[in-house]
């Protein structure tokens, strides 16, 4: 039993199998294949004894490298590959790359701008932990959906373009510090206006960036606001909702501290809430000075 466990822990020790320099920075790498010629990158040192990278600068991580006189292709990033470090200012991934492992960039403080690859990725957990800086990313072209809270360590992350395939955006309100969004012309499911992230025809309004300030002027012809598309977006002082809004909850101006004035251009009242079958029109805010302007026909419902 003992001489078992000695092997199996011998066997587990090297983190690498072979390191290639690629412009002056080490980059360790692990044989996934032989038959197939893939390589994942991973990290230096042991599991034990896992060594700090000198990575530094931006990096664009190689599509093939060569070794032993076989060309590799790299079809993955391990995981914690680049834990810790923290000089680590740009990263490109190469469209050979399928998967990053856990952890692959934990730490990475200084990491400011990431490219993906065109082709769809799978991620591991906490992929960018504790990655406080990242501001610049390039999602890929061809992907269908987009987890945004990836990047919710990000302290930077203020502006998102989302590309022309993408089908799916999800968790827009985990990015604390994001006060805008755009979305590619052709993009054949949202569309965007002043930062806001619609559907495509613009009659529903899906997510309001956390950190939209001051006056949010909902685009003319927006029929629906989504639940929760408001409710986290502290820093609105003036909403206008346009004369064609027809459904919200009453709950999506309840967190907004700083909101002063509230306009509805439609000459009939919205129902936001509820009483058994019959609607009514309610507001929960969180500052009670809040005006409230309505065209004059409104009043008299």
């Amino acid at each position: 039993r003992s001489a078992f466990l000695l092997l199996a822990g011998c066997s587990l020790a090297n983190a690498h199998d072979f390191t290639v320099t690629v412009n002056g920075q080490k980059l360790f790498f692990n044989i996934k294949s032989k038959t197939n010629k893939t390589v994942e990158v991973t990290y230096n040192g042991s599991i034990s004894d896992k060594k700090v990278t000198d990575i530094k600068g931006n990096l664009e991580i190689p599509a093939n490298i060569k070794h032993d006189n076989v060309v590799y292709s790299v079809v993955s990033i391990g995981a914690k590959s680049f834990s810790g470090a923290n000089k680590l200012e740009g990263i490109t991934i190469p469209a050979t790359v399928k998967n990053i492992g856990g952890f692959a960039f934990e730490g990475c403080t200084s990491l400011s701008k990431v490219i993906f690859p065109g082709g769809e990725v799978t991620f591991g957990e906490g992929v960018f932990f504790k990655c406080t800086s990242i501001k610049d990313i390039t999602f890929g072209s061809d992907w269908k959906s987009i987890d945004l809270s990836r990047f919710r360590w990000s302290d930077s992350l203020t502006t998102i373009t989302i590309p022309a395939k993408i089908e799916k955006v999800l968790y827009l309100k985990s990015l604390k510090n994001l006060r805008s969004v755009s979305v590619d012309i052709n993009n054949a499911r949202f569309s965007s206006f002043n930062g806001i992230l619609y559907n495509k025809d613009g009659k529903i309004l899906y997510g309001c960036p956390r950190s939209y300030s001051g006056i949010l002027k909902i685009k003319e012809g927006t029929e629906i606001i989504s639940k929760d598309a408001l409710i986290d977006c502290p820093q609105i002082t003036q909403i206008d909702f346009p004369s064609t809004i027809k459904t919200f909850s009453f709950r999506e101006t309840s967190r907004m501290a700083q909101l002063e004035t509230i306009v509805f251009r439609g000459s009939t009242p919205v129902n936001t809430a509820f009483v058994g079958n019959e609607g009514k029109f309610v507001l929960q805010v969180a500052n009670a000075d809040v005006k409230l302007i309505v065209p004059n026909d409104s009043k008299k419902e």
